[in-house]
């Protein structure tokens, strides 16, 4: 080999090695969550991770959590627990993922000191397309996603949590392009010494 084609293979190698490692780095997420206390009840969130290849299940957990000294009760007629999935679009969100968990209609939600309801749901990364349909769901785009939880009792307090996920292509999509690009890196410049 040449010492221009082993420093050309040199480049090469070091921008696939900078390509994984962003790609590594990325992919590297802790516990992704957030809570809110109103009233003496916590309302939390959480997803496993905050980044997301593109096709992988998000794991989402919502749980309501009485923190107060005393039962509380909500005796609407029928309370729901909720998760939903927004895409980003712009500064707005739009749902394209609904989950809800409604508890009996005659019983009154009861909660003890300390004790908790919550709803455990894995979102296959999917838009609903506003429909009950399965045969309308599409797979959704890279891009970053919000995963609200809420609690309606038909009460004024605003229990909504939130946390913001980002989708990414599929690691060897990333390796792929990166690879792409120093090829033709390499060929323009290869193309100018001509």
């Amino acid at each position: 080999m040449s010492g221009e084609t082993k420093k050309r293979m040199k480049s090469v190698v070091c921008a696939g090695m900078v390509i994984l490692a962003v790609a590594g780095c990325a992919r590297a997420n802790l516990v992704d969550s957030n809570s809110v206390f109103q009233d003496g009840i916590e309302y939390y969130i959480e997803t496993n991770k905050s980044v997301y290849d593109l096709g992988e299940s998000v794991e989402i957990l919502y749980r309501v959590t009485n923190l107060r000294d005393e039962t509380w009760s909500v005796s609407a007629f029928i309370p729901v627990m909720a998760i939903i999935v927004e895409e980003r679009e712009g500064e707005n969100f739009n749902e394209i993922w609904p989950c809800e968990q409604y508890t009996l209609a005659l019983v009154p939600f009861r909660l003890e000191p300390n004790g908790y309801a919550d709803i455990s749901v894995i979102w296959p990364q999917i838009d609903t397309m506003g429909t009950w349909e399965i045969e309308d769901d599409t797979q959704v785009s890279p891009g970053i996603y919000r995963i609200s939880g809420f609690f309606c009792s038909c009460s004024a307090v605003d229990s909504t949590v939130a946390v913001d996920i980002t989708i990414i292509p599929e690691p060897c999509s990333l390796t792929l392009s990166g690879a792409g690009f120093v090829v033709l890196i390499l060929l323009r410049k290869k193309g100018y010494k001509r």
